[in-house]
């Protein structure tokens, strides 16, 4: 009988929906894309390239489900939720922090040639003080059609600033082709709001009618099929294990006469 419980117990933790885990971290080619064309904008100008940090990307896939569950696309939820929020639940201290969101992309490229076209979400891709990023993407229904979610939380951590000289206002003068100027020392970046509310940029529904040249409302596609297919070996591997604990279990209790009539 114990066994019966052990296996029942195995069952429903394996049962778990898998959804949040193909959310996020660097199984889905989406998120390793924009991780690549992210780091590949930063290292050309001369800024740190970003590493992916576990607790964000938990963060973000949170974030998304939120975002899910509750019919929404925005940086707060109806219920009062910030992007700051999603990061104290995992636990992830920040002393800088920012938010990048987009829907309705078909592919990573269109949507990070938007965000680089976007001021603020560019301002986030290049600002030299995060450090960290955490991605998570998903295929939903959002207003009665299928799409594509995506969230960025970029990040540094308190007691890890990064060193430089470099500031948010300097992130925003390379996204508008400028040269930045040096300036600003580690007190006065603190100071600067950032550190108790965080940056924020976001391709809205409605600020997408504004660059429909990037968005698209087909999203079929190989990241798609890619994901497909993840979930279908991940489920038949959830029924292989489940098949060869049951005949292991049966075995024992039958032979102890538990089943026996």
């Amino acid at each position: 009988m114990k066994r019966s419980i052990l296996i029942t117990s195995i069952i429903a933790i394996l049962l778990v929906p898998t959804s949040a885990a193909f959310a996020s971290g660097g199984q889905s080619p989406w998120i390793e894309a924009e991780l690549a064309l992210t780091n590949q904008e930063r290292k050309q100008r001369g800024i740190a390239e970003l590493t992916v940090n576990t607790s964000l990307e938990w963060a973000a896939a949170t974030k998304l489900s939120d975002m899910e569950k509750g019919g929404y696309f925005a940086h707060t939820s109806p219920t009062g939720l910030t992007p700051w929020s999603f990061m104290d639940k995992v636990g992830y201290e920040y002393h800088y922090a920012g938010e990048n969101l987009a829907i309705h992309f078909n592919d990573p490229t269109s949507e990070h040639v938007a965000w680089m076209q976007s001021e603020k979400h560019c301002q986030n891709i290049l600002d030299p003080r995060f450090s960290e990023i955490g991605m998570a993407v998903k295929k939903t229904y959002f207003e009665g059609r299928e799409t594509m979610i995506v969230v960025a939380m970029f990040g540094t951590r308190s007691g890890r600033e990064v060193a430089t000289k470099l500031t948010k206002e300097d992130a925003l003068t390379l996204c508008k082709g400028g040269i930045p100027s040096v300036s600003g020392t580690s007190d006065e970046r603190q100071s600067d709001g950032l550190f108790s509310g965080g940056s924020v940029g976001s391709i809205s529904s409605s600020a997408l009618t504004n660059i429909d040249v990037f968005a698209k409302t087909e999203t079929e596609n190989r990241y798609g099929f890619v994901e497909l297919i993840s979930t279908v070996v991940f489920t038949l591997a959830q029924v292989v294990v489940i098949s060869l604990l049951m005949h292991l279990v049966l075995s024992h209790e039958t032979r102890d006469g538990v089943y026996l009539s």
